[in-house]
Order: structure tokens, then sequence, then C-alpha cells
């Protein structure tokens, strides 16, 4: 299907709907968006956010996603949509990842059709072209099937970014070397004479090591949505977003040297011991196997063979160094 989507406004201002209220990748996105002169909405379901929203120059529309006639009574008039899921609680046992999906992109769906935009920029992720062998992120292509169910006059693209650097925070507490698991790992990996010479903290998963991957910011990522959002379309496509690729020991060197922990390595575990580490943490086991059959794709390279296919010709801006400084700032206040 191919379709020529112009811009009509003066000045090719457009009006722009963001989702994700000012989260990771949408507060930049909306401030890039004000700065070239765009009217924004931004769509937030929590009502203290509003003042932060109109601060930055953008609309305010407090509301759910989960909410049909509130989607498309802010969808209407519109020129081009921003579609994003929210952060699903995966500690939650009683949530139905894939179920949720179909039910919040469905309603995406309902309201752009009924609003007719014709423009839609959705945030996908890695791992969205298969629904095999890609653990958690399957609920990503579940989500790019329900949107190619739109009608053709609908041009639509899918934003594919790879593993974020902010995902090293999840590993704050291991790399501190602190409290039971801290410590346990320092032992475990690096040995009894650095835990008793306070040469503690290690990154441990059942990825790591010398596995090299793609990495991203969600400030790049929103430079590539702001793109996307305000250039012509000609077809439906899809488009990977990265910022640098590193194996997993750089990033821990990287991240070591900015926290004065020179020695921080990543160590590579078993499945069988990433799925214990995260059952302990009262994970449920559906769950846990799904983030483990992930992780082990990323080891594998499984993930990343369609990234390796459809590589982007150019990397963003922002890179293991710019995030390391940021890191070093959060892990010397907690």
């Amino acid at each position: 299907m191919k379709a020529e989507f112009c811009l009509t406004n003066k000045n090719n201002k457009m009006k722009i709907i963001v989702t994700g209220s000012l989260g990771n990748i949408s507060k930049p996105l909306t401030k890039e968006l004000v700065q070239k002169g765009h009217q924004v909405t931004v769509i937030s379901s929590n009502p203290e956010k509003q003042k932060q929203i109109e601060a930055l120059g953008a609309i305010a529309a407090i509301g759910t996603i989960g909410d049909v006639n509130f989607l498309t009574t802010t969808f209407t008039g519109a020129d081009a949509v921003y579609c994003m899921l929210p952060l699903f609680d995966y500690f939650d046992p009683t949530l139905d990842i894939m179920e949720a999906t179909r039910r919040l992109i469905s309603n995406y769906t309902q309201a752009i059709q009924e609003s007719e935009v014709k423009k839609v920029v959705h945030l996908s992720s890695i791992g969205a072209h298969t629904n095999q062998g890609n653990g958690l992120l399957a609920f990503h292509h579940l989500a790019e099937s329900i949107f190619r169910e739109l009608p053709s006059d609908v041009i639509i693209k899918h934003m594919r970014p790879v593993g974020f650097y902010i995902n090293i925070y999840d590993f704050m507490s291991t790399i501190k070397g602190k409290g039971f698991l801290g410590l346990f790992l320092t032992l475990r990996f690096s040995g009894f004479v650095k835990l008793i010479t306070g040469k503690t903290g290690v990154i441990a998963a059942n990825y790591g090591a010398e596995d090299k991957m793609p990495w991203v910011s969600p400030i790049d990522i929103a430079a590539v949505v702001a793109e996307e959002l305000t250039s012509p379309f000609i077809e439906r496509n899809f488009r990977y977003i990265a910022s640098e690729v590193l194996t997993c020991n750089e990033i821990a060197k990287t991240i070591g040297e900015a926290i004065s922990k020179p020695y921080l390595k990543w160590y590579l575990m078993s499945d069988k011991d990433m799925l214990s580490g995260l059952k302990m943490f009262k994970i449920p086991q559906a769950r846990a196997e799904g983030i483990v059959e992930m992780n082990a794709a990323q080891h594998s390279g499984l993930l990343y063979e369609d990234y390796y296919r459809n590589k982007p010709k150019v990397l963003g801006k922002v890179k293991i160094m710019d995030f390391a400084k940021e890191f070093a700032v959060v892990y010397n206040q907690k």
C-alpha cells in the first residue's frame, strides 16, 4: 500500500497528539515538537501532570487510553498521533499482558478510525518482528499486528527501539554491592578477596559479558519519533532506533569508571539461575519465564537478527559516556 501524506496546515504546523504523559520519551518529544511550533496535546491519566504539561507549551488532555470515547474526542482534528502502551506492572499476578495489549491497541485503532486520523506513529520494540522466541516482547508483535488491520488509507509507522540505556538502573542494587543479593553476587562472581577488600558490585543476568548488542537513549527515540511525525509518509513501514552498539562488559566498564568502580563487570548466569532469581523477587512464574526467554534471545542474538537486516542508517547522538554521567548522579544520590 502506497499513499502520499502531505502537510496541509499553514507553514507546515501540525496538530499532534502525544500519549505517554511526561515519560522518558514523551517529555523530550513534546519539548521538541513545541519548539518547532506545532500544537501538541499530551494525554495523561494523572491530573497532577496538567500544569507540567502546560508549562512545556502543550495542551493537557487528562484521561485514559482505556476510554475509547476520550481517545476519539482527543484525536479528532489531529494531523498525527503518537501511540504507545503504558508500562505494565510485571509483579501483578492478575495481569494478562497479551489481553491488555489487545484491548488497549484495539482502543487506539477504534479511536483512529472514528476520528479519521490518517497518520500514526506507534512505539513498538526490538523483537516485534516475531512472536516466537522473544519471550516477554511478544506483546509488541501482537500490537503491530492489530495496527496493521487499520484501513489502508491510514499510514502507520512502527518505531522499534532497541534495549534502553536506562534499563541499567534495574541493576542499581547489585552494582552497589550492598544487601544480601549484592554481597551474594559479588561473592559468587567476583570471589572472596574482592568481597573482603570492599570491591563489591556486579551486573549479572542470563545475557551479558561479551554479548554485543545495540543500545538506545530515550532522547534519541524522541528525536526519531518527532522526525517521523512531521515528515510525509509514502508507505507503511517500521524503523529501528539505536544510539550505539556495545558489549555488555563495555557498558559495565564505562559505568564502573563513572562511579569509581573500574573493576565492575557484567557476568553471565544460566537461564535456570536467572529464573530462580526472578521468582525470589515474587515475579509470577509465566512472566519470569518470559523475561528469561527474552534475555536468552539477546544472548543468542536471535532478538537482533531482524535489526541487523534493517539497521538504521544513522545512530543517535547519545552515547554510553553520556548516560554514564547521568547514572553516576543517580547512583551517588541513593
